[in-house]
């Protein structure tokens, strides 16, 4: 719903908005590696090591060139797409594997082990919700003057059953979430 609210309009079609929908997809699939990367990539540049990363990340960047023009004669367009998440996996998976001879500073401890599962929970449990609420808000998202409201309600019942249900399970703490931001506000007026 949330491509076809936002581009589905004048030349753009529903094929259109489904495409860019799995392009979307595709590239969702190497976003936690994105990620992995941000935490990992800390650890060499600490120990002054900047060499191991870009050592990495140019074979990450053949990994994504090869695929990304090997595949694209069978699946067309989506080529780019898998090879920029395949890219990903790869290179977050080179920074954790250089990562294991760190000592215990690479090594996720026992609460994130108990909590990170928690999190795949919660997260599975809001695609659900939001899976659901967008079947139910079908004739919603597609009237013209509605979409962009049910596209909005849509999308605070998704951060809703998220927190909420994160905050049930253990996953995470609402509190904690105040913390960081009290500490980022005082971060960011002490460098004012």
């Amino acid at each position: 719903p949330l491509v076809s609210v936002l581009f589905e309009r004048g030349a753009a079609t529903a094929a259109d908005s489904q495409a860019i929908a799995l392009a979307v997809a595709l590239y969702g699939i190497g976003l936690p590696a994105f990620v992995l990367q941000k935490i990992l990539q800390p650890l060499y540049f600490a120990r002054e090591d900047t060499r191991s990363p870009f050592r990495y990340a140019l074979a990450a960047m053949t990994v994504n060139a090869v695929l990304a023009i090997g595949l694209a004669p069978w699946l067309g367009w989506t080529a780019p797409a898998i090879a920029t998440s395949a890219a990903g996996w790869w290179m977050a998976l080179l920074l954790a594997r250089g990562a294991q001879g760190m000592g215990d500073v690479a090594r996720f401890d026992d609460r994130f082990r108990r909590r990170i599962v928690r999190i795949c929970i919660a997260a599975a449990v809001m695609g659900l919700a939001s899976w659901a609420a967008a079947w139910a808000m079908t004739d919603l998202l597609r009237a013209p003057g509605w979409r962009y409201l049910a596209l909005l309600g849509l999308v605070l019942l998704s951060m809703v059953v998220y927190f909420g249900f994160g905050q049930l399970i253990g996953a995470f703490r609402i509190a904690e979430f105040r913390a960081a931001l009290r500490r980022r506000s005082r971060v960011a007026k002490a460098d004012s």
